[in-house]
């Protein structure tokens, strides 16, 4: 507890006043200062005897502590107020964020809703297209059994027909002839009425005979018989005689193998030729038509298979 410099009795830190420029302690009774007043730049009598210029050598002095009122409570306020600005600016960044937050918010809700809104559409399209696409298979099932039956009625249209594959062509042949010579060497008889028509199927080739285009493959003779049971007993005894050939009928050319066998549609002989093949290649042993249908059979005593379209192909042979 300091002393008074004034009574040099020990003073109360209540009832003390501190002089601002020799640091010595009063009383505020000795110092005629009345309580309740500010001592903020308070000076002993002793400091005010002294002369200015004195105040001035003392506070220049080195080593000793030159105190000035109020410079303290300056500082303090000024970095009161700076601190008081910095936070306001906060307040404001954070006011402003908070804005930007808000905003990007209603953004997102706004994307939210869209991507909802186009989801929907999205659903309601996929809808239509399934139901467009199960019309379409079920249009396209229909046209492809429509087209089924048509070459089923085109092939019916052909039953009373053979077709003579492996005779030479000619520029002056005559079909109805060409055709009676076959069925003579199958061990049949053919008279003019027996025969409806009789013609090469196929466009016309410019190089026909002998010479340059003999060498060709010619065109099939296609001949329609009147009745269809000459039609079948032509089929059976060719059957009966694989090996008949152009040699066998003294008939000027290439040596070539005749054929007779159905007249299929062009679907139908399409059909038969993408059979063989895949039959050849899974090894199965027969493929034959009959009634102008095709069938396949793996091997003797196996079940016998009907083709109708690609897809049976395919289906039976694994392909």
């Amino acid at each position: 507890m300091p002393k008074c410099r004034a009574c040099g009795k020990y003073t109360a830190n209540a009832d003390c006043i501190r002089c601002a420029k020799c640091t010595n302690v009063y009383h505020r009774g000795c110092s005629g200062v009345p309580a309740g007043s500010t001592t903020l730049g308070f000076a002993c009598p002793s400091c005010k005897a002294k002369p200015t210029d004195d105040i001035s050598a003392e506070s220049s002095s080195p080593g000793e502590e030159v105190i000035v009122p109020g410079k303290g409570k300056a500082d303090h306020t000024r970095m009161l107020f700076e601190l008081i600005q910095e936070v306001k600016g906060l307040r404001t960044d954070l006011k402003d964020t908070r804005n930007e937050i808000k905003q990007f918010k209603e953004d997102l809700q706004a994307c939210c809703s869209r991507i909802s809104s186009i989801e929907e559409k999205v659903h309601e399209v996929e809808k239509k297209l399934e139901t467009k696409t199960f019309a379409n298979d079920h249009l396209e099932s229909t046209v492809a059994d429509l087209r089924l039956q048509l070459n089923e009625r085109d092939q019916e249209l052909l039953l009373n027909d053979i077709e003579i594959a492996g005779l030479p062509e000619e520029r002056s042949e005559n079909a109805l002839h060409l055709a009676s010579v076959v069925a003579v060497k199958l061990g049949l008889t053919l008279e003019e009425r027996d025969i409806v028509h009789a013609e090469r199927r196929g466009a016309v080739r410019r190089n026909r005979g002998e010479g340059e285009g003999a060498s060709q493959q010619p065109r099939p003779l296609v001949v329609r018989l009147a009745r269809r049971a000459q039609r079948d007993a032509m089929l059976r005894a060719a059957r009966v005689r694989r090996g008949l050939s152009t040699a066998d009928m003294n008939l000027a050319g290439t040596v070539r193998k005749v054929y007779v066998n159905e007249h299929l549609t062009r679907n139908n002989r399409q059909l038969f030729g993408k059979t063989r093949e895949a039959a050849s290649r899974a090894q199965w042993r027969y493929v034959w038509t009959k009634g102008g249908q095709v069938f396949t059979r793996k091997d003797d005593g196996k079940v016998v298979e009907r083709i109708r379209t690609e897809g049976d192909i395919n289906k039976i042979f694994g392909q």
